[in-house]
């Protein structure tokens, strides 16, 4: 079975375009005919500098002070309204905007006939081909196919495109910012740009959309270059993309002649490598990577019945069927291998981490500025770095999360008189940390103090899967104390046993008062809590990893025991969203926040709470945003429900398109996940989902432990267990046939589970091989 997404016409809009990317240049391809555009964008092309955070002003320590004593007074009182209204001074205006960069236009012209473009997942090239009537010495290649091929390179920085069998006829670059300087034919081009100072998110439609400026630090700068070498029938381009971006939260440096002699340099210096080097080095780059973990599901007839299909007309195909699981279950396999390879192509050491739509971007105002939404999304996009084994995908959040911490110390001293550091709902590559909204901001999504316990989690889970080196463990380690030592302050514990973190909210959900208004801010919520038991949790476990002990270390671990460690049960056997039973005023909300502690928390629940998770669940209801499936569907994995994974695997492999409703995901022409509209978080945790399915590892190893039935047979590969542990499997007729496990360090004592059963076991790096028969004398549950 292939990883191929192959179409039989070319893009005609962005949503059937196919992305590309090293994780700092990323591309959208449309294998136009008679032209061909390449939408670039670069990771570093932001608006704003670091100066935007206080653009609007920022709230002194005193006046916060005061308006942090009224806003939990109110609460205290009952009086939610007015605690919101004392809470809109603290809000800063708005994060700024990851932006598109350029589009390179190739004039050339590709035969219709036999037309074919695809994007290999296994090699990440682009390719678009046609068959030519005439095999005239020019314009013949491969029995008379003109083919053109793309893909980035990591290793070298630029993206390549090779040409054969027609010629390149004309080149122009155009770009939605101001132009400094252009020059460009088709022999080559340069484009020097300016940057917006200011982008204002569309749910902000008072505020002037871009605004520009030409002042020393006002904005970044930047340059595309694309390099032209023709020998015979073959043209090879290479692009590169440079801006005065100089890192996490600093200034810019420089300006776009500094940034067209730094592109310039790659161009010239890949040009003279030529094709055959630098496809080789792309190759043993990346293909290594993607080809560590695997999961097969169907049979081969199942296969060669859509090998013909479009991505779309499979997904159509199958949605028309009771279960499009049932129907094409190697569309997961598809969905699987994409998203691991959005993650590789989005996210590289030294990158910044993936916005809300990874490094692929059209708009100038793109939905919720294409920022980092901390308090799911941003998170989601590495959900599958460990258990896929892409680790190395995964520390470009941690290089945000180090530099966030830094920033962070500020808005925690100046809005709550706090040790340690905060960051709230949204933030950018200028680590923006204050609440959003301009003091009109919706406190259900503004007044989140919390992105940080969530964000540090994930050292403690690289350190659990074993993904992470001792050097970075000890750099992460005080924004991980950061973290623990706000809540410390942050999180108080009344003399009745009550805990309190006002003014608290339950991202972005809302309650129903007495007196029938809309209110979101409580004593405490479930998701604070749980948050805070992991920050918690997560100092204890860091430092005793790296054996360290102060006082905020002592301090956690006396107040673990105190701490609930899964939310209450209300009267109505769900989980308790807020301080105490409330009315939701939207029951199907898409954020589960009160099951954060369920996954991607810890997962080790009571029966009692593991119940009424899954009332929660049931209660909330399937239908929901893409992102949001996925994270439903992980929750039903833990809980070990594959039969409702698999209604969420369903509701996935829709036509985003055809759907109708503000939040109902699918997928488009291109299998990019629908919020509606495009974000990636749920094309990135598509992987962790299914691997989810398969394998549990958060208190021991479970195989099998919720796989959906309509899945019977299949095969994982490559898969990685805590602590550090690779494991293949294989099953038909929904039973385990064997299961091989490997330490990727020394021998490691584990505890496996199928079906029921257990057994003790040490892993060596040579590994163990495992039979349904081990777990009991027939080998069946």
């Amino acid at each position: 079975m292939t990883a191929r997404l192959r179409y039989r016409s070319p893009a005609t809009r962005w949503l059937e375009c196919l992305p590309l990317g090293n994780g700092t240049l990323g591309a959208m391809l449309d294998g136009g005919t008679a032209s061909t555009r390449i939408r670039l964008n670069d990771e570093t092309a932001w608006s704003g500098s670091p100066a935007s955070e206080a653009s609007g002003g920022l709230l002194d320590a005193e006046s916060a002070a005061a308006c942090l004593r009224a806003a939990r007074s109110a609460v205290e009182e009952a009086d939610p309204i007015g605690a919101a209204r004392a809470l809109l001074p603290t809000q800063a205006r708005y994060s700024q905007t990851f932006l598109p960069l350029a589009t390179a236009e190739l004039i050339r012209e590709i035969p219709t006939a036999g037309y074919q473009r695809e994007l290999d997942l296994r090699t990440a090239r682009h390719r678009t081909s046609g068959t030519v009537a005439e095999t005239g010495a020019e314009r013949s290649v491969e029995g008379g196919a003109v083919v053109e091929t793309t893909f980035v390179s990591a290793p070298h920085g630029v993206l390549v495109h090779r040409i054969q069998g027609t010629a390149l006829t004309g080149l122009e670059l155009q770009t939605p910012h101001q132009v400094l300087e252009h020059s460009c034919d088709a022999d080559g081009g340069e484009l020097l740009l300016r940057l917006p100072r200011d982008v204002s998110p569309t749910h902000e439609p008072d505020a002037v959309p871009v605004t520009w400026a030409d002042g020393p630090g006002d904005s970044l700068e930047g340059a595309v270059v694309v390099g032209v070498r023709r020998e015979g029938a073959t043209t090879l381009l290479v692009m590169a993309t440079e801006t005065t971006y100089a890192g996490l939260g600093r200034p810019p440096h420089g300006s776009a002649r500094d940034a067209v002699e730094v592109a310039r340099r790659r161009v010239q210096a890949a040009l003279g490598l030529g094709w055959d080097a630098l496809a080789r080095a792309h190759a043993e780059d990346y293909e290594p990577r993607f080809a560590r973990a695997r999961i097969t599901l169907g049979t081969p007839h199942q296969h060669a019945e859509v090998a013909h299909l479009s991505p779309p007309e499979r997904v159509h195909r199958a949605e028309q069927t009771p279960s499009a699981v049932a129907a094409d279950p190697g569309l997961l396999t598809l969905m699987f291998d994409l998203g691991r390879y959005l993650l590789l192509s989005s996210s590289r050491p030294g990158s910044l981490p993936p916005t809300l739509q990874g490094i692929w971007n059209e708009q100038m105002q793109p939905p919720w500025s294409s920022n980092y939404t901390l308090n799911i999304n941003a998170e989601m996009n590495m959900w599958a770095a460990h258990t896929t084994r892409l680790e190395e995908c995964a520390e470009p959040l941690l290089d945000f999360v180090e530099a966030l911490a830094e920033a962070g110390q500020d808005t925690a001293a100046r809005l709550y008189a706090a040790r340690g550091w905060v960051a709230h709902h949204n933030s950018d590559a200028w680590l923006f940390t204050s609440p959003v909204g301009g003091g009109h901001g919706d406190v259900r999504w503004s007044a989140w103090p919390m992105a940080a316990p969530w964000l540090v989690r994930h050292v403690l889970d690289a350190v659990e899967f074993g993904g992470i080196d001792e050097a970075t463990v000890h750099r992460m380690w005080p924004a991980v104390r950061g973290a623990a030592a706000f809540l410390l302050d942050h999180v108080r514990h009344r003399e009745n046993g009550e805990w309190t973190s006002a003014p608290a909210s339950s991202p972005e959900n809302a309650y129903r008062t007495p007196s029938g208004e809309e209110a979101a801010l409580d004593t405490t919520t479930a998701m604070d809590l749980s948050l805070t038991h992991a920050a918690y949790t997560t100092a204890v476990e860091v430092a005793r990893h790296l054996g360290i002990e102060d006082e905020v270390v002592h301090e956690c671990r006396e107040r673990l025991p105190l701490l609930p460690s899964e939310p209450a049960v209300g009267a109505d056997g769900t989980l308790v969203e807020w301080a105490r039973e409330r009315t939701s005023t939207d029951p199907h909300h898409r954020h589960v926040s009160h099951l954060f502690g369920l996954y991607p928390g810890h997962g080790r629940f009571s029966a009692q709470a593991k119940e009424a998770a899954a009332r929660t669940l049931a209660a909330r209801g399937d239908e929901s945003s893409g992102w949001s499936l996925v994270w439903k569907g992980l929750l039903w994995a833990r809980l070990g429900r594959g039969d409702r994974v698999e209604a969420h695997l369903n509701l996935l492999l829709r036509d985003a398109e055809s759907l109708s409703g503000a939040f109902a995901g699918g997928v488009y022409p291109n299998l990019f996940a629908a919020h509606p509209p495009f974000q990636i978080d749920a094309n990135l945790g598509f992987p962790a989902l299914l691997a989810e399915a398969v394998l549990h590892s958060h208190d021991g190893i479970h195989l099998l432990p919720a796989l959906p039935p309509a899945l019977p047979t299949g095969r994982a590969e490559g898969l990685l267990a805590r602590p550090g542990i690779v494991v293949d499997l294989a099953w038909a007729g929904g039973l385990l046939t064997t299961a091989h496990l490997r330490s990727r360090s020394g021998p490691a004592p584990v505890r496996v589970h199928w079906a029921g059963r257990a057994l003790d076991r040490v892993v060596t790096p040579e590994g163990i091989e495992l039979q349904a028969s081990d777990f009991g004398d027939d080998g069946r549950p």
